[in-house]
């Protein structure tokens, strides 16, 4: 089971949020946290150690490594493709996805339940629930083809289920959606998770 996420210290301030090619049409957006462009200027603009950028974050060293793993990819992939790139903004005002075999509460929170609930949780609260049907019920779909694409649809920010694969996974942070793996979660907890 994942552990919850530390509350990232980030004190960049960014000029623009948006980068693209100016010769083709972009066939794609990849989504950069803000906590990866911060890895990122605090190794390669500031010449930090990964102990010293880690300790600033408020992170841990592993956490550090994987944080600016995953940002050197997404430009690299952004650059080779010609890709769109797209800085998330950090702000309290996201959405949650949480698969369901129920109408009413969170049950079976696997990648196949029939359901899937769209919470939007603005200042620590939970002001909406949208409840849709789940392409993947039954094996209709693999995760992977018909997920990432709905979720960023709806504007999903995070991810919660029992189990993901690494293709998904991949596929779900490039898209800007982050998983958060549970066993079990209401929405009580889920609103809990982000305070």
């Amino acid at each position: 089971m994942a552990r919850e996420k530390v509350q990232r210290e980030l004190s960049l301030k960014l000029h623009s949020k948006y980068f693209g090619p100016k010769d083709v049409e972009p066939e794609e957006t990849i989504v950069l946290l803000h906590e990866e462009i911060e890895a990122i200027q605090l190794m390669n603009i500031l010449n930090m150690y990964q102990e010293e950028a880690a300790q600033k974050m408020n992170v841990s060293r592993p956490t550090f490594t994987r944080i600016l793993k995953n940002a050197r990819r997404k430009i690299a992939m952004a650059l080779i493709y010609g890709y769109n790139l797209k800085i998330h903004e950090v702000k309290n005002d996201f959405y949650v996805a949480v698969c369901s075999s129920s109408k009413t509460e969170l049950k079976e929170i696997s990648l196949y339940s029939e359901f899937i609930f769209i919470l939007h949780i603005e200042e620590y609260k939970l002001t909406s629930k949208v409840l849709i049907k789940n392409p993947t019920f039954n094996g209709a779909a693999k995760p992977t083809s018909a997920l990432p694409n709905l979720l960023q649809e709806h504007e999903v920010n995070y991810f919660i289920t029992d189990k993901i694969g690494v293709g998904l996974k991949n596929t779900l942070i490039a898209k800007g959606i982050y998983p958060i793996l549970k066993d079990t979660i209401s929405f009580e907890e889920v609103v809990d998770l982000f305070k």
